[in-house]
């Protein structure tokens, strides 16, 4: 089989639930990359601004970023 055949074949086996796959896979980890962004953002607002509450919005930047991981983990064993 020669490089063009290889192509060919390679396209072929292409479907639409596999590109609208990949799409939600790559959009999902733009969402962590967001929340990473979240989490960052926080600990910088916490150091500048100290109150009672700045270890419970911690945590939840934290568990929002550890569920946008198990989403992406979740996304790719089921689709």
């Amino acid at each position: 089989m020669n490089s063009s055949e290889f192509i060919v074949n390679s396209l072929e086996k292409i479907t639409l639930f596999g590109v609208v796959k990949w799409f939600l896979v790559v959009g999902l980890l733009m969402y962590v990359a967001f929340a990473v962004v979240i989490v960052r953002q926080v600990k910088i607002m916490t150091e500048a601004v100290e109150d009672d509450v700045n270890g419970v919005i911690s945590l939840f930047a934290w568990v929002h970023l550890l569920l946008a991981v198990a989403l992406v983990i979740l996304a790719i064993a089921v689709l």
